[in-house]
């Protein structure tokens, strides 16, 4: 079985050598188990915008993100087999579609 992980939440700003980066908290904020298949699976988790998605998946996917997303073949960002991506949110009440590639 095909399984897309995901996470999402604030992210902390870490110092080092003077430089800022954001940092995933240990604990998410929120998450969810996707099952990526010939049809759209979308999250019942939100993000706000600022909140950060981390999508790890273990087979290849197109993913979506919006208030009501259907991801698609070809129109969405792609993720390979075995890939994490961080991505940003960019409204209040976002979700994430995934699709199986």
């Amino acid at each position: 079985m095909a399984i897309t992980q995901v996470t999402c939440g604030p992210v902390n700003a870490r110092t080092s050598s003077g430089a800022t980066m954001p940092v995933e908290p240990s604990q998410p904020a929120k998450k969810e188990k996707l099952v990526p298949g010939a049809s759209n699976q979308v999250s019942t988790i939100t993000a706000n915008a600022g909140d950060f998605w981390h999508v790890t998946t273990d087979t290849a996917i197109w993913v979506k993100f919006g208030a009501t997303p259907v991801a698609t073949d070809g129109d969405t960002h792609f993720l390979p087999a075995g890939s994490t991506r961080s991505f940003a949110a960019t409204g209040s009440n976002e979700k994430i579609a995934v699709l199986a590639a």
